[in-house]
Order: structure tokens, then C-alpha cells, then sequence
């Protein structure tokens, strides 16, 4: 069986150390008595002779990241299981020993919605065991378990109970329950065969360096976890499940963060996509005595995510719009949100004069959200000098010229992640400073990141998805008032104050090889840095891990790594930076491109005209940019490629390009039934059909007239067979 193994293993291209690493952890899992429950499901993997998948799993210990461990569930050391997640908690206890030395403690747990059940066909389902149908509550009583087998007491939601919590409930909670820290187990807006070990400090925040770095050195090392049977600890009282009281104080601060009690004229379609917004953003929008229309095939909670096109519960994706806003239409709403499973993410859709509705990014939901505060206080004559807001540096600057024009302070050279945004609150609460920056508490008014995340309460130390809803609800109230729409206050907004056009790219590289190809791109791009990108001049760049820069020196080696951010400052007023992504497989790349005000008095087709070219110079700008990067890879990829969907990876990009477009070509001169069936089996095995659209056209125009009339008409044969169909697309 070794011997299998290692030759299986060796097909695979990883350095060889990588490979050994595999092997020695493979054949532990296979010879401990501890990890039985496991055996079947790699010797099925063996059996298939999947060993790119056996060698991501067991290569390494899944990463201890700055807030804990986050990806696939499955058997091995690098996938989120029952080892991985107790030996996170162990280590969460340990860790919370040496920093809170002699106090009695206690931990906050919450768990979203998601369930285990190998949507992406990875397994062999029989062989999964413990593994199929995990939820994340279950996750939280092996959590509670561990913590109280370490003397921590737990407080947490009844898990025989159908009930969750949210991530801002959670911050929440740990802030007015006095605990020393918190777990969330989820994966966000991930897709539901992932999950994550979230963990947060005593101020209701994720943890941030150098703490982090503390935590990290001993979790990482953790290798065994001591338990206590769930009942055992509820009857010891170590224990204990959320009341009714203490849930509703959650509400209840939303509720007094209301800007316009009196304002409730609007219409508003709601979606939970299936997760925890519907205990959160729904009853405090009902509360406060909005019309609420909810879209019934997403109100339900289910860890699956079926009606989630892709299944793909994230309001960042326009598709993952498309119910809602059906909704809002069938309704006639001035505004339609969604929340994503954990309620920390906004998703915000508005129509226009014509009706065509508009999903907005983050940062134009932040701006109106920080537009409505600034105007409602300033109304009330309660706007001050002292006033701030703050965001992290790939948000939008059109925050920094709102805030110039209202006379207040934006805190905004923050690293990516909205840690930093609660790490801001607490310093201020506890010093009245953040690092020269000073302020109190009240000063506060809002902390956004282009990410859809936006935060309107001190108190809260996290992103949080029921205060933008009950913001922009009003917002929404106050145009109907006004008689105007909220994408007209948008524009207004541009005209004002000058378009920022914003785009983001993300490159999906999976596995040990598409981690060594991040940061074997860092580090070339940082070695090299480019003279051009997209053809424009460099004018500047900077690396944030340059310690004599503008974070200084580094707190932590977590610190150092969570710098890994190279920022490019082009010619024509065009800002690029890039980064990993702390928590999925991808290196992202933020656009932005400012203009100067055209004034209020400019007209709509003036105002058209600059964000057209401004959206398609930054859209081009970004695909060029990424057939320069993975050039720098040894990676020819054509630029129709770019122009498919950033969910597909980069391995099932390159995969069309070199196997699947050189059948479609041949395909393409045929063109009739059988072509074209053989054509949609090809495509689907890279990605549902609406992922390719973008980039299929751009691929045909190096394809004689010929080849290109008979494509046309096998992708016409294609969709008149999907129009027949009773399966409706992403099914």
C-alpha cells in the first residue's frame, strides 16, 4: 500500500519535500487507532487514484491562519474536520490561559447555517462517514466540548434548537457578556462543503498582530485535544445556552442606531440567501416598521444553498442577486438587499428611472450609507469636527472627498480586512487613540470596506449586515420622501463629488501547486517590479512589507505576511493594488480610477459618458493585467480567457484553453445536434454555461467566418436544448 501510494504521489508536481510530507501523514492517519473514523475515505481516494486530492489534504497541517482555520471539509491535516477543529480550540484555550492568567474564563460560540454534504463530488459519499452531513453546529459542541474540558465556560445558542448566530451578533455578544473571547464556525459566503474556526478576543473583535502571532505559534502546534461529552458539561453548568434577553439586546442597539425613526415609506425586498440574516437584518427592518418582502425560496435556513445559482451564497455576485431583485421587481421595492449565511455581508440592488435594476459594489453601498449619516447629522446640527469614519485602503477614496465636503475625518491606511476596523474601535474605546490618531467613542460614525461590508455601531467589532439594512433602508425611505430614487442620489452623489470607478479581479489557484504559484507571483512581482501594466506607466509602487514604508515596523511575523500588498500608482489616475486572499485559494487585484466632479448641475449623458469610459479602460486594464501576471508564471493565456467568471479557477481556464477550445473549433464545423450536445458537455465540465458567456465571443475572433457562423449556431442549439429542459441553470 505505501509503495502505491508513493508512486502515486510522485505523478504529482510538487517539490519532493512536499511530496514525502504527504506520505508520512498519509500512513499516520492510516496506522492511528485516533483516526479510524477517517480510514475508508482515504483508501477510497487511493483507490480512484485521486492523488492530487490526497496530496492537498495531507501535505501540510491546513494553515493556523490571523483568525483560524478556514476550507474544504474533508479527511486529512489540511481540511476542516473533527482533529482540525478541536486542536484549534485546544490551542484557543491554551492560548487564552497565558493571556488571561487566574481569571475564570468564558467563550462565545456561534455556527451558521452550512452542512457537509460533498456538493463538489470530491468522495466517494459512502466512504465519508463522520465526515457527511457535518454542520457547522455540530462543529460548535465539539468546540464546547474541548473548551469545557479546559475549565472555559461556554455560552452558546441550544443546538437542539433550529436557531443560529450571526458574526456582528456574535462580536456582539462577547462585548456585552464581559467573555474573553468568542468561535464562529463558518465559512461565510464560501461554498457550502467549506467551513472555518473563527476566533475572536475579549473586545468582540478577530485577533490582530501581535496577539495573533501568540496564538498562532500555539495553535499550530496542537496536536491533541482533551473533551467532555456536550450533556456532561451543560449539566456541570460549564455550559450554558443564550436567553431570549440577551439576544434581543442585539436587536435592540440596531434599532437605536436609527438616523430617520420617522421615515418608513419604503419598500423593501429582503433575502437571508438561506443563512442567518433572517434572525438578524429581517426582524430589526419588521421592527422598525418597514415593508419587508421576502423572497420565499431563500428564506428557509439550509446549509446547501440551493437556490443559490453555483451555489454560491454571495451577495458580491450579481447572480446571487437575481432572486431578490425578482422580487423587488414583483413588488415594486425602491431597494432589495441580501444578507450573506453568516450576516456580516450587505448585497444592495436599486432600480432606476426605466427599471433596470443596478446591483451595487461595496464601495457605492458604503458611500450612500456614509452619505446618509453625514447628511442626517449635519441636518440635526449633531455633525462635529471630531467626527470620523473609516476604511481600509482598497476602499474607494470618493469617502475621503464625501468626508472633505461635510468638514469630518476619515481613518483610511488600513490593511485589508475588517479586523483592522474593529481594532480601530477598541483601541479608541479603552485610549482614546489609535496609534496619533485621537478620538472618543461617540466620535465614530461608520467603518466600511469595499468587500460589501459596512459597520454603523461602536460596539459591534465586526462588519454587520442589519445595520446597513436598516441605514439604507431609510436612505431609501427618505429619496421616495424626496421624490427622487436612490440610484438618482447615487449619481448625485457623482456629479458632486466625481466618479470613482472601482473593479476587482481574483485568479482562482487551488491546491499545494496554486499556493507555491501565489507566492512564487509575490515574489517575482516584488523582485521585478513592472514598468508598464496594461500599457500605462508605473508611476509609483509600493510594497507594504517595506518596513521603513507607511505601517512602519512590522508587530509580528503575522503582521509582516498580512503586508504581503504591492501597490501600483498608474498613469491616468489609476490606482492598482494586489494581494492574497487571507481566507480562499486566489490573489486579488483592487482597480480604482478617479475623475474630477462634473458639478451638480452637469447632465445625465455627460455623467454616462465618464463612467462608461472609465469602467471599460478599467475593465480592459485588469484583463491585460492578468494575462501579464500569469505570464510571469510561464503561463500563455489568451485574453478571453480573462473574460470568463473569476468563480472558475485558473486550472479549469487553462483547462478550456488547451484541451476544450480546439474541439469546439472542430465542433463549430459541423454545427448540428450532435455538435452541439458533445459542445455543452465540454463546457459544462468546466463550469455552468453563464460563466463562459464573456469570454466566448472574444475567442472566435482569430476563428475564420466559417468557424465563427457555426459556433454561433451550435451555442444557439445549446441554449434552445437548456430552454427545453425542466433543469434550470446552476440545478
Amino acid at each position: 500500500m505505501q509503495k502505491k501510494i508513493r508512486n502515486g504521489i510522485e505523478l504529482v508536481p510538487v517539490a519532493r519535500q512536499l511530496g514525502e510530507i504527504a506520505l508520512e501523514n498519509v500512513m499516520h492517519w492510516l496506522g492511528k487507532k485516533r483516526f479510524q473514523p477517517y480510514r475508508n475515505a482515504i483508501l477510497s481516494i487511493v483507490e480512484r487514484g485521486d492523488w492530487e486530492l490526497l496530496v492537498d489534504s495531507f501535505y501540510r497541517m491546513l494553515p493556523f491562519g490571523t483568525g483560524g482555520r478556514r476550507g474544504a471539509v474533508g479527511v486529512g491535516p489540511n481540511r476542516m474536520n473533527p482533529y482540525t477543529v478541536t486542536t484549534s480550540v485546544q490551542g484557543h484555550c491554551t492560548h487564552l490561559k497565558q493571556l488571561h492568567s487566574g481569571e475564570a474564563l468564558k467563550v462565545v460560540l456561534a455556527a451558521d447555517v452550512r452542512c457537509f454534504l460533498d456538493l463538489r463530488n470530491q468522495y466517494d459519499k459512502e466512504s465519508l462517514g463522520i465526515l457527511y452531513g457535518l454542520t457547522s453546529r455540530d462543529f460548535s459542541v465539539m468546540a464546547a466540548e474541548v473548551y469545557a474540558a479546559n475549565g472555559v465556560d461556554v455560552i452558546m445558542a441550544d443546538p437542539g434548537i433550529e436557531t443560529y448566530v450571526s458574526t456582528p451578533e456574535l462580536s456582539f455578544l462577547i462585548y456585552r457578556l464581559g467573555a474573553h473571547g468568542g468561535l464562529n464556525m463558518s465559512a461565510s459566503h464560501n461554498h457550502p462543503d467549506d467551513n472555518g474556526a473563527k476566533f475572536y478576543n475579549g473586545a468582540g473583535g478577530q485577533v490582530v498582530p501581535p496577539e495573533d502571532q501568540q496564538l498562532i505559534e500555539i495553535a499550530s502546534t496542537v496536536t491533541e485535544a482533551v473533551t467532555v461529552p456536550f450533556q456532561e458539561a451543560v449539566g456541570s453548568g460549564r455550559v450554558r445556552f443564550l436567553t431570549d434577553e440577551e439576544r434581543n439586546g442585539y436587536l435592540e442597539e440596531n434599532l437605536r442606531l436609527s438616523l430617520t425613526p420617522s421615515s418608513r415609506s419604503a419598500r423593501i425586498a429582503f433575502s437571508p440567501l438561506h443563512g442567518t440574516g433572517r434572525t438578524t437584518a429581517l426582524p430589526i427592518l419588521r421592527r422598525a416598521g418597514f415593508s419587508v418582502f421576502v423572497t420565499e425560496s431563500q428564506a428557509e435556513f439550509d446549509g446547501a444553498f440551493p437556490s443559490a445559482p453555483f451555489r454560491i451564497p454571495n451577495p458580491e455576485v450579481p447572480s446571487a442577486m437575481d432572486a431578490v431583485i425578482a422580487t423587488g421587481r414583483q413588488h415594486d421595492c425602491d431597494i432589495a438587499m441580501a444578507t450573506d449565511p453568516d450576516g456580516d455581508r450587505l448585497g444592495v440592488a436599486i432600480p432606476d428611472q426605466e427599471g433596470r435594476w443596478h446591483c451595487l459594489t461595496g464601495n457605492q453601498t458604503g458611500l450612500l450609507m456614509a452619505d446618509h449619516v453625514l447628511s442626517e447629522k449635519e441636518k440635526t446640527g449633531e455633525l462635529r469636527p471630531t467626527n470620523y469614519l473609516v476604511k481600509t485602503e482598497v476602499t474607494s477614496n470618493l469617502l475621503n472627498r464625501l468626508a472633505d465636503a461635510y468638514g469630518v475625518r476619515v481613518l483610511g491606511h488600513l490593511l485589508v480586512g475588517f479586523k483592522y476596523i474593529g481594532d480601530v474601535l477598541d483601541c479608541v474605546a479603552r485610549t482614546g487613540r489609535w496609534g496619533d490618531f485621537e478620538a472618543a467613542e461617540s466620535d465614530f460614525l461608520m467603518g466600511m470596506e469595499e468587500s460589501l461590508g459596512v459597520l454603523a455601531s461602536p460596539v459591534i467589532r465586526d462588519k454587520d449586515a442589519a445595520n446597513g439594512a436598516l441605514w439604507l433602508a431609510e436612505l431609501a425611505a427618505r429619496c421616495r420622501e424626496d421624490g427622487i430614487s436612490v440610484h438618482q442620489r447615487l449619481r448625485s452623489l457623482y456629479k458632486r463629488h466625481g466618479y470613482f470607478g472601482t473593479g476587482l479581479r481574483s485568479v482562482v489557484m487551488e491546491g499545494a501547486v496554486g499556493l507555491a504559484d501565489i507566492r512564487r507571483l509575490q515574489a517575482d512581482l516584488r523582485a521585478s517590479p513592472p514598468e508598464r501594466i496594461g500599457g500605462r506607466k508605473v508611476l509609483d509602487f509600493a510594497d507594504r512589507q517595506d518596513e521603513s514604508g507607511v505601517f512602519g515596523k512590522a508587530k509580528s511575523e503575522t503582521d509582516f505576511l498580512s503586508r504581503d500588498v504591492l501597490v501600483y500608482r498608474l498613469e491616468g489616475g489609476v490606482r492598482l493594488t494586489l494581494r492574497p486572499s487571507g481566507t480562499e485559494p486566489k490573489n486579488k487585484t483592487y482597480a480604482e480610477m478617479s475623475l474630477e466632479p462634473l458639478g451638480v448641475d452637469a447632465g445625465d449623458d455627460a455623467l454616462d459618458e465618464d463612467m462608461g469610459r472609465v469602467n471599460r479602460e478599467l475593465n480592459h486594464l485588469l484583463n491585460l493585467w492578468e494575462v501579464e501576471m500569469l505570464a510571469r508564471l510561464g503561463i500563455d493565456y489568451p485574453y478571453y480567457a480573462t473574460l470568463f467568471s473569476d468563480s472558475l479557477s485558473l486550472a479549469k481556464k487553462r483547462e478550456f484553453v488547451t484541451t476544450v477550445e480546439p474541439e469546439l473549433r472542430g465542433l463549430a464545423t459541423v454545427a448540428d445536434q450532435e455538435a452541439a450536445a458533445r459542445a455543452e458537455g465540454l463546457m459544462a465540465a468546466i463550469g455552468p454555461l453563464e460563466m463562459l458567456l464573456g469570454g466566448l465571443a472574444e475567442m472566435t475572433l482569430n476563428w475564420d467566418e466559417h468557424e465563427r457562423e457555426g459556433f454561433s449556431r451550435l451555442l444557439q442549439l445549446v441554449e434552445e436544448g437548456r430552454a427545453g429542459s425542466s433543469i434550470a441553470p446552476g440545478d
